[in-house]
């Protein structure tokens, strides 16, 4: 039944999106929870080394329960981060097992400095899904400079002990390592290296390494010399997002997508609304509104040069929605489209951010 409600609501938010529909006939395909907005790094592209959370804290268990039996019966996956280190969640095993036991799917995004040994078996065992490995350089001095407070050494020993676990376990859990290209020099130094340090997961069970070329976080970064952020296109797409997923930040307060960090718009609460009634209130609709007559900096002002709303179309599909319907079509028909879309991608468009090289 509820792979049903979700091909309904892959059809449902393409063709409200197509036809500008603002509320929405289907439920969300997908959640983004924030376990906690806690970080112990502080990387040269990500929004809280330039600008401080008002108040730190972790999601209460009670809560991210509430969110998953009121969303089960139709949420294809749950994205489990936001803006913080989700690994620092003391309860972060736990989390994953509920959401397993009520059959949705759960994804990863992680730095991967906290994990141990203790830590990589519990998270496996809880039956996660997919883990991205954020893990920025081939060599000690580009990862050091990005991944600020991060030791290179330690983090790679982490991640390889990750997978040895995988392997003994016989884990099906889908394993990607992410590295990001800041600028000219980034690309260089990652041509010269990836060969020697591609061979540090030799018969390891690395399902593939991507690059990434690095995003402005909703126009956090919109002027920034740190770093060259992907090429956009000059062709406007309203922010699909609104159209397929929702954030939930740690304290319960429901924003657009992963790139509101600060909770800048607030669409409701999940502590005391239901998440059907914030996805079609009146808050929402005006933003997709706002969306569609390019009127949405009243609402926000990080959508001004976000690369969402700028992203090249690929067959036809902006960037938010393309990534929930090729993971929602993957958890449907058993099988992982989302790498093999990003393979099309790229193909069809040479500025596309990511590429996967393994």
């Amino acid at each position: 039944m509820k792979k049903i409600i979700n091909i309904f609501g892959m059809f449902s938010s393409i063709i409200s999106y197509k036809l500008k529909i603002t509320k929405l006939p289907h439920l969300p395909l997908a959640l983004w929870i924030e376990p906690t907005n806690k970080c112990n790094l502080k990387c040269l592209m990500c929004p809280n080394s330039v600008i401080s959370q008002d108040k730190l804290g972790s999601m209460d268990l009670d809560l991210y329960k509430k969110i998953i039996d009121q969303s089960k019966g139709y949420i294809s996956y749950v994205v489990l981060c936001i803006s913080g280190e989700s690994l620092l969640h003391p309860k972060f095993p736990q989390m994953v097992k509920y959401a397993k036991e009520n059959g949705v799917k759960t994804y990863l995004s992680t730095n991967a400095t906290v994990l141990t040994k203790k830590l990589s078996t519990q998270i496996i065992n809880s039956g996660l899904d997919w883990i991205n490995f954020s893990f920025d350089g081939c060599t000690k001095d580009t990862y050091e400079k990005i991944r600020i407070n991060g030791k290179f050494e330690s983090t790679l020993k982490k991640v390889k002990e990750f997978l040895k676990i995988k392997k003994q376990l016989k884990s099906k859990i889908i394993t990607e390592l992410q590295i990001i290209l800041l600028d000219d020099n980034g690309i260089l130094d990652y041509k010269k290296n990836i060969f020697k340090f591609r061979k540090n997961f030799i018969n390891l069970p690395l399902n593939s390494i991507q690059t990434r070329k690095p995003s402005t976080w909703g126009g956090v970064f919109k002027n920034t010399k740190k770093f060259i952020p992907k090429k956009l296109s000059k062709v406007y797409s309203p922010c699909s997002y609104l159209w397929g997923s929702m954030g939930i930040l740690w304290d319960g307060r429901v924003v657009a997508c992963c790139s509101d960090f600060f909770g800048q718009n607030i669409f409701g609460n999940v502590n005391n609304e239901e998440i059907k009634s914030i996805w079609n209130n009146q808050k929402i609709i005006n933003f997709r509104k706002a969306m569609i007559n390019k009127t949405y900096l009243k609402h926000n002002s990080y959508c001004q040069s976000c690369d969402s709303l700028w992203e090249k179309r690929i067959l036809g599909m902006p960037s938010g929605l393309r990534g929930v319907i090729a993971t929602t079509l993957g958890n449907v028909f058993g099988k992982n489209y989302f790498r093999i879309f990003k393979k099309i991608a790229k193909h069809l468009n040479k500025d596309f951010a990511m590429e996967i090289i393994n």
